[in-house]
């Protein structure tokens, strides 16, 4: 089914919105209005649209910049075009640096305003064919006969589209990547020849706990290290490569410690009531408090997750029931995060309790969400169109000093 074609326009001009807002209909859009970035984000709390325009100058002259960076904080795969009366080059060069995929000053909208449908049209249909493709990666193990070649090149070409998104291109990164991920775990033959005791030897400095990890973590463990280790000339696959083997070594690890309570967790009745509590289902997104509760424990831990992720994590659960499984590091941050500890927030009819219905053991309240964030943080390093700014070296450092916080903390769950 092709997705709701939703914008959200933001403008305190109410004459100029209320226009654009007339000319989105005519082309075939829901148009959903705001006056400032306040109501834009409460806006967001209950709707989920496909793309943002904003002005730049609102309640102060650099508002738009401010709601960009906002948006991509909670929504980073969200697009966002920014349209200005005021803003000169500079206020386009930093809209574009925040995340913006299109400026375009008010003076031009007249000459501008075929093409800026034509942008929101394209990313309709970018999102309709994500939206196919990630049905296809989920359920790509379970189709035999599938054509996975087929399935990789048509996340190639989308990568390749110069306007696409990076948000979006974002999405389509992690898509490919968990394919690949289950085809690596699928042809465990083609591994490097690796000194696996000398490199377990020199991850000990690093992490004392090392022995107390599953076998087939240590394995992907030292191969992430001896890749690492490997002359800087040895190009930018062998630190991709790393970087795969240190985020599986996490990701095998943790789903050896908690799998069967997330079985137990999702094939009981508890799960039912307390993904009612935390998703609205009459918006399709999440409950408002909910989310409300997310932005204001994110600010204040300095947490990875956000919103979005969140949302699509539930949404999933919900939609897959008890046959959801949380394959990828997102997932698995999100369900700490919402089910591996005790927390409360003030919903709309009393407080909303949630007393760790996964009851994981070995880990503090604060440690699991952490956890969560480690592990949430650990899949956006690897992602170029979230982490644009790293060098192949310095993500690969990141990302294993990433791996051993999670492994540290995973290695007390009993």
């Amino acid at each position: 089914m092709e997705q709701d074609r939703l914008i959200l326009l933001v403008d305190d001009n109410s004459q100029y919105r209320s226009a654009v807002a007339r000319n989105l209909t005519v082309e075939g859009y829901r148009v959903l209005e705001a006056e400032d970035s306040s109501q834009a984000l409460e806006q967001l709390q209950r709707e989920s649209p496909v793309a943002i325009i904003t002005d730049l100058d609102m309640r102060t002259h650099d508002e738009g910049l401010q709601l960009i960076q906002q948006i991509k904080r909670s929504y980073p795969h969200l697009p966002v075009v920014m349209v200005s009366a005021v803003g000169g080059f500079d206020e386009g060069a930093l809209a574009r640096q925040y995340g913006a995929m299109y400026v375009v000053s008010k003076s031009r909208i007249d000459a501008e305003i075929e093409k800026l449908y034509e942008r929101l049209d394209r990313i309709c249909r970018y999102r309709d064919e994500i939206d196919a493709l990630r049905d296809l990666v989920e359920s790509a193990d379970n189709e035999e006969g599938m054509d996975r070649r087929q399935l990789y090149q048509r996340l190639d070409h989308l990568l390749q589209e110069q306007d696409l998104d990076a948000g979006m291109k974002g999405i389509v990164f992690e898509l490919r990547d968990r394919l690949e991920v289950s085809d690596r775990m699928k042809n465990r033959s083609e591994r490097p020849t690796v000194d696996l005791e000398g490199s377990l030897n020199e991850l000990r400095r690093f992490l004392p706990e090392l022995d107390s990890l599953h076998p087939e973590t240590q394995t992907m463990l030292a191969i992430g290290y001896h890749l690492e280790r490997s002359e800087p000339s040895a190009g930018m696959s062998v630190s991709r490569n790393a970087c795969f083997s240190y985020s599986f070594a996490v990701e095998n690890e943790v789903k050896n410690r908690i799998g069967k309570r997330v079985t137990r967790f999702l094939t009981g009745g508890e799960a039912e009531k307390i993904l009612r509590d935390l998703y609205d289902a009459k918006i399709d997104n999440l409950d408002i408090f909910f989310n409300q509760y997310i932005v204001r424990t994110i600010q204040a831990n300095d947490l990875d997750l956000n919103s979005d992720i969140t949302r699509q994590v539930l949404e999933r659960m919900l939609r897959h029931r008890q046959k959801y499984k949380p394959d990828g590091l997102k997932a698995l941050g999100v369900m700490f995060f919402c089910f591996g500890r005790a927390f409360s927030f003030q919903g709309i009819s009393g407080t909303v309790t949630v007393k760790n219905p996964m009851a994981l053991k070995g880990l503090d309240d604060h440690q699991t969400m952490r956890l969560s964030g480690f592990l949430i943080r650990l899949q956006h390093l690897r992602n170029p169109f979230v982490h644009p700014e790293f060098s192949d070296r310095e993500k690969t450092v990141s990302i294993r000093d990433t791996a051993i916080e999670c492994l540290r903390l995973a290695s007390h769950l009993v």
